[in-house]
């Protein structure tokens, strides 16, 4: 996993069986899933959630801030059944890894399957969290008080994501149109782009680690989501035992951004509570906070 190298070259080195590289990996997988997964993979909450915000607020100076979300690429073999649902924006065949990271480039959630064609828009709308954010389950009912030239606001705990996400009570993007911004939203726009590397970084830093994400999976599609996930498991272990990572494993290639998707509807009420949070921290951020 943490090299390029295809089976059958590795099956030359070890002196085995391209089958036996194969079967060992889909064994290795299922065993760090299995085995693993729940204890270095899960959703803050308690003591663990506060240290993720605390986390965020002093290195970000971003109230409330308990993740960040975004999608990545990973290059797969184009499958014969509906093969062009899988092909993305680039050109080549992937799958789609939805991740959520805390202020540590730990992964706090996954979503791995949705062809390269979806939108990132969509594969947030049918993941379990979206259901629990706009059932407000996600998070606990805590706010953070900001002080504003007129009065004291409070400020949910919320995700913040590219503007390829909605705005909802508990996600937050940047201000679109930007021919168009005040300097405030500008501002607001800088901090929360600079918060948002975080998952930047974590997917930079999952694929340094583990190489076999950065050239095609040559797997069938349903058992490369495993192997998504196995290298998942094993970058949240590096990270939670503090293993350096060296700068040159980058990736060169970065992704794309996925673009924005507007209309002209009106607004439903958590779209509503997006805006005045966003608006609030706007404020927050030209008083100084």
């Amino acid at each position: 996993m943490a090299s390029t190298a295809e089976y059958r070259t590795i099956a030359y080195l070890f002196g085995v069986g391209k089958s036996t590289v194969s079967e060992s990996i889909h064994d290795v997988s299922e065993a760090i899933i299995n085995v693993l997964m729940d204890e270095y993979l899960y959703f803050p909450k308690d003591d663990d959630l506060k240290e993720v915000i605390n986390g965020f607020q002093k290195k970000w100076n971003f109230p409330n801030f308990a993740g960040a979300i975004d999608g990545c690429h990973i290059p797969i073999i184009g499958p014969q059944d509906s093969h062009g649902d899988y092909l993305n924006t680039k050109g080549w065949y992937s799958l789609i890894l939805q991740g959520v990271c805390d202020h540590k480039y730990i992964f706090r959630d996954i979503n791995i399957g949705w062809p390269g064609r979806v939108h990132d828009a969509r594969v947030l709308a049918n993941s379990e969290l979206f259901f629990k954010g706009e059932n407000s389950i996600l998070f606990p009912h805590w706010l953070k008080t900001v002080s504003l030239p007129e009065k004291d606001v409070t400020i949910p705990i919320v995700l913040i994501g590219d503007p390829a996400y909605p705005l909802r009570h508990w996600i937050l993007k940047p201000y679109s149109n930007l021919s168009s911004l005040s300097d405030e939203q500008k501002t607001f726009n800088y901090r929360l782009s600079s918060a948002r590397m975080t998952i930047e970084n974590s997917f930079g830093r999952l694929k340094g680690r583990w190489r076999c994400l950065q050239k095609r999976l040559d797997v069938d599609v349903q058992f490369a989501c495993s192997v998504i996930a196995a290298c998942v498991v094993l970058h949240n272990i590096c990270e939670t035992h503090n293993q350096l990572y060296d700068e040159n494993w980058d990736e060169k290639d970065p992704q794309d951004v996925t673009g924005e998707i507007e209309n002209d509807r009106n607004l439903d009420a958590g779209e509503k509570s997006g805006v005045l949070i966003r608006k609030h921290i706007t404020q927050a951020f030209a008083n100084g906070f």
